[in-house]
């Protein structure tokens, strides 16, 4: 019987594998809450429309994306899943401006809500079965991230990472209590006004959350290593990437960077925005039912992926692509120990697991593989892989 594993695509989720048949997994909190709001859509879209029509302006939510007050909520958008208990999963799912924690029983298909909050990032979460601790990455409202426990209730137990930086995609060591694999990176700031101006390149630290003991485990300037996993056998596994270069360092004629400079910024800055609304309310910061632009169509072309944006069209016609939602020099590494040289494992890696019996999960934003002892086995194909974890 073949590995079951789950995957998120197109903000949906799917249990594959095990010889069926895929499986779709749906939220019924996410399914009501919809409803509830249409229904109250209908019942009062009456008391707005000509007030707004006759001003002949746009409504503060038609703005933001939700088309006015008849308008349709944000569909339930799957974002993180990991494995928990013995036929039991944990998920964020968000709905509009609401992100919730759920668990569900794979069996029972039953839905539990753990807790849902308004405007709250969550870059990655880990089960600890040892203590039946979750671990979140949760965003805060000054641009920083911070590792956060609850118990399986979802009940707050305290922030285990702080300070100026982006912690995120935090991972359980197999058979310890409270010890975590995780991806940082440091935060820089105006001397002045406090705005963040620069993200230092990502490393991979080790924490026991107990004895509050860490250390740095991958860490070079001119490599990222994100999403890190821990086997039990304690090889590390991570995603590396080459460093964004600043805009200064990079290659190009200074005339042209100079001639292009505001057609930059305003793009960067509608991007900066548009990203911020699609975080925290999953909605693309563009009127619902207002004509489409060709420069809003060429922004919803794009990605965000690990903290880059990635430029669907270079899918297509980018050699360094190849056809893979991510480059080549996006690999698939293992380190065996803390003085090993990292060996690749694969090349145009977005996502990978680890299963339990050590088998590795992962995929090239299309296609998923499984590779055990330097094997490599094909599982399937979907239209875009937006996350996986192995059960």
């Amino acid at each position: 019987m073949s590995q079951e594993f789950l995957s998120i695509t197109r903000g949906e989720l799917w249990l594959r594998g095990g010889g069926a048949a895929p499986v779709q997994i749906e939220s019924p909190f996410a399914r009501e809450l919809i409803q509830r709001e249409a229904n109250s859509r209908r019942t009062t879209s009456w008391k707005h429309a000509e007030r707004e029509e006759s001003k002949g302006m746009l409504s503060g939510a038609a703005l933001w994306g939700r088309g006015g007050p008849g308008g349709a909520m944000a569909p339930a958008r799957f974002q993180h899943v990991c494995r928990g208990g013995p036929r039991t999963i944990y998920y964020v799912l968000s709905v509009g401006r609401s992100i919730g924690l759920f668990r569900y029983e794979l069996d029972e298909k039953r839905e539990v809500r753990l807790f849902h909050r308004q405007h709250t990032p969550i870059l990655g979460m880990a089960y600890v079965p040892e203590t039946r601790h979750l671990v979140l990455a949760v965003g805060q409202p000054d641009g920083t991230a911070q590792l956060e426990v609850f118990d399986e209730e979802g009940n707050a137990k305290g922030a285990i990472t702080g300070g100026d930086s982006l912690d995120a995609a935090p991972a359980a060591m197999p058979g310890a209590t409270s010890t975590l694999v995780y991806q940082s990176c440091g935060v820089a700031r105006h001397a002045e006004s406090g705005v963040v101006v620069a993200m230092a390149h990502s490393t991979v630290n080790w924490l026991d959350y107990k004895s509050a003991e860490m250390d740095s485990l991958l860490d070079d300037p001119e490599w990222d290593y994100i999403v890190p996993r821990i086997a039990a056998d304690g090889t590390l596994y991570a995603i590396r990437r080459p460093v964004e270069k600043p805009a200064h360092e990079r290659a190009g004629g200074a005339i042209k960077d100079t001639l292009m400079m505001p057609l930059r910024l305003g793009k960067a800055v509608f991007g900066y925005l548009n990203f911020f609304s699609m975080i925290y309310g999953k909605e693309p910061l563009r009127s619902a039912g207002g004509p489409r632009t060709p420069e809003l169509d060429q922004d919803l072309g794009q990605l965000w992926l690990h903290g880059r944006m990635i430029e669907l069209s270079k899918v297509r016609n980018d050699p360094q692509y190849a056809g893979n939602l991510v480059p080549g020099s996006w690999q698939l590494i293992a380190q065996e120990g803390r003085r090993a040289s990292p060996r690749v494992v694969a090349s145009h890696v977005a996502h990978f697991d680890l299963a339990p019996d050590g088998a590795v999960l992962y995929s090239n934003g299309y296609d998923i593989f499984s590779w055990s002892r330097g094997e490599q086995r094909k599982l399937d194909r979907e239209a875009l892989v937006e996350g996986l974890a192995a059960l």
